[in-house]
């Protein structure tokens, strides 16, 4: 008889743990899907202001960016993949979007800028991506086009990919496997080039 008492309180507290991290995730994906469209809305609002004649140039000088700044809108076109890119790549701008990495170029600059999120959220499709897939970048100052070169498999302490480099413009960055349980081993990256 107690132990049949325990059972049924062990079977109460799985029910509540259950719907409290059932709860906690909704939370999660709201609070990342109203980030996503608030930063789509500016973005639209910024791109309806621009001259119709043509767009602001790309090469002038940029606005510096804060923590949780919108960076722009990264798409890629055959994936269906679109996702808001913020300022940052620590856990919470991850959790709300794809972040810019510190340090890298910002995409008026010239050099490599550097894009993360997570494998298993808005970088899920990249590991269907091949050599010559296009991406597009649309910021509030123009909007840039890459054509994808190569991917590669990494160590997370390789940074070296992040350089600058010939025929690298642009790198994202998402966790390998794209179907691990748990953190990830390694780091899988795509390299793309700026179209002139």
């Amino acid at each position: 008889m107690p132990n049949r008492y325990w059972l049924n309180w062990l079977g109460i507290a799985l029910i509540i743990g259950g719907a409290l991290l059932l709860a906690s995730y909704f939370g999660l994906r709201h609070q990342a899907d109203e980030a996503q469209h608030q930063a789509q809305q500016w973005i639209n609002r910024i791109v309806a202001s621009w001259p119709t004649d043509r767009p602001p140039a790309t090469n002038s000088p940029q606005r510096s960016l804060r923590h949780g700044d919108v960076v722009g809108e990264l798409t890629v076109p055959r994936l269906h993949l679109s996702v808001m890119v913020f300022e940052g790549n620590d856990d919470r701008i991850l959790k709300l979007g794809a972040g810019h990495i510190p340090r890298t170029a910002l995409p008026a600059q010239g050099g490599n800028i550097g894009i993360a999120a997570h494998r298993d959220t808005y970088f899920r499709p990249l590991r269907f991506i091949r050599p010559n897939d296009t991406i597009s970048l649309k910021t509030p100052r123009g909007t840039l086009h890459y054509t994808v070169t190569n991917t590669e498999i990494v160590q997370p302490s390789e940074v070296g990919v992040l350089a600058k480099a010939p025929d690298r413009d642009l790198t994202l960055v998402t966790c390998y496997p794209f179907y691990y349980v748990g953190g990830a081993p390694k780091r899988f990256i795509v390299h793309a080039q700026k179209l002139r």
